[in-house]
Formats: structure tokens, C-alpha cells, sequence
């Protein structure tokens, strides 16, 4: 009896380790496990330089890889204005992948089972992020822009 208890446990954890740690950022589910960073996206690449983002309108969460030397990768709010495609970031000062954006600005973004090789710039021109803000909480109540928050425009590489 304490032998098939043993190999119940392993088999349990065997299963769970995987779904915790091993799949990468998780883009649906419960919030706990879309903060958990992983590492490379997986999906058909897409070669060919994009210069109009719509078709990504109400994708809502992508993932984000940053650091192509060894992937970090998160779940991130994406948004179009028109042809351009943006990721925004609550309290980014302190985040890791961030950090990453700001030594080596190339990326993948994961969105509709594709990847897209990006490049990130962050806008830090407060009124320009308003603007963009707006329209990201367009249909939704206004609410103030936080002073922690960061933008980013992605452009196809």
C-alpha cells in the first residue's frame, strides 16, 4: 500500500511540474499562472515584414519574448491603433522583461497561434501615451492614465 502511494505522488507531480513551469507564459487560465514567465513561443513564423497590425485588433493577451539569446517570455495586452501594434506594461520599472527590452530591443510576439518577429521602442512622450490609452480603453469607463505605466510600439522586423 505505501509503495502505490509513492508512485501516486511522483506520478502527480510528473503530471503538474510541467503545467506550472514548462509551457511557457500561460495565456489563458487563472491570473496566477499568466504572471509566470517561460521561455521560447511556439507557432509558424511569419517571415514577411508586417506593416499594417489590424488584423491583431481584439487579439487581447500575447505573448511577449524578449531576450533572444535566452527567451523570457509574459503575457501582455496587445493593442492596434490603426496599423500599429502596441503592448502596454503597469509598473514595468519593475519588471524583469523590461529590463530586457531596454538592452536588446528585438522580440516575438505570440498573437493568434502566429509569432512575429518584432522590435520594441518604448514612448515615453506622456502625451502621446494618453492619446494611445484612449484608444486602448475605448468602449470602456475612462480612467486615468497610472504615472507607472509604460508603452511600447512594435514594429515588424
Amino acid at each position: 500500500m505505501l509503495v502505490f502511494n509513492k508512485i501516486r505522488w511522483r506520478m502527480m507531480l510528473v503530471l503538474m511540474i510541467p503545467t506550472v513551469v514548462g509551457f511557457g507564459p500561460c495565456t489563458t487560465g487563472p491570473r496566477f499562472f499568466q504572471v509566470i514567465p517561460g521561455g521560447v513561443v511556439n507557432g509558424e513564423i511569419v517571415a514577411e515584414k508586417i506593416n499594417d497590425w489590424s488584423f491583431i485588433a481584439g487579439a487581447g493577451l500575447c505573448a511577449l519574448e524578449t531576450r533572444p539569446n535566452y527567451p523570457h517570455s509574459v503575457t501582455v495586452f496587445c493593442f492596434t491603433d490603426n496599423k500599429k501594434l502596441f503592448v502596454g506594461c503597469m509598473g514595468c520599472a519593475e519588471k524583469t522583461w523590461s529590463a530586457y527590452v531596454a538592452n536588446d530591443d528585438r522580440a516575438r510576439l505570440w498573437a493568434r497561434d502566429m509569432v512575429y518577429p518584432v522590435t520594441m521602442r518604448r514612448i515615453s512622450d506622456r502625451e502621446s501615451m494618453q492619446e494611445i490609452w484612449d484608444i486602448r480603453n475605448t468602449g470602456r469607463e475612462p480612467r486615468p492614465m497610472p504615472e507607472t505605466y509604460w508603452l511600447y510600439e512594435l514594429t515588424s522586423r
